[in-house]
């Protein structure tokens, strides 16, 4: 039986080109201000594919080694943990960087609809956590 989607994450996460919110008719300066990526996107689909993989593992090797499965379950759930709360703060430091100026004080700043798409993105990703 192959592991279950990460939860929060579904098949409406994606909008119709598969590319996720975030690259809609502003596409690429959309993803420009999510911080280089779509908001659902904490772990790329290669990473995730390999946890889920590792996780499939322990659920299939559980009846002949319980204790190790656990063990290696244990080891996952740190890892997926690692990788989260760094891709959270790489999101937050790239979204923070987009809006504020940048140590220029007489600087232009952002416009309004970047600031738009900025807080969009704080307000789909913290919606996202909310909900796991």
């Amino acid at each position: 039986m192959p592991p279950a989607a990460p939860r929060g994450r579904d098949t409406t996460d994606r909008a119709d080109d598969g590319r996720g919110p975030g690259y809609g008719d502003n596409g690429e300066r959309e993803a420009r201000a999510a911080g280089g990526g779509a908001a659902g996107q904490l772990l790329d689909d290669a990473e995730r594919d390999r946890l889920g993989q590792r996780l499939h593992h322990v659920l299939a090797t559980f009846v002949d080694a319980p204790r190790d499965s656990v063990a290696e379950a244990a080891e996952v759930l740190a890892e997926v943990e690692q990788q989260l709360i760094a891709s959270l703060r790489d999101r937050r430091a790239a979204l923070r960087a987009g809006w504020q100026e940048n140590g220029d004080p007489d600087g232009p700043g952002p416009d309004t609809e970047q600031l738009r798409l900025t807080l969009r993105t704080y307000r789909e990703v913290t919606e996202r956590l909310l909900r796991a």
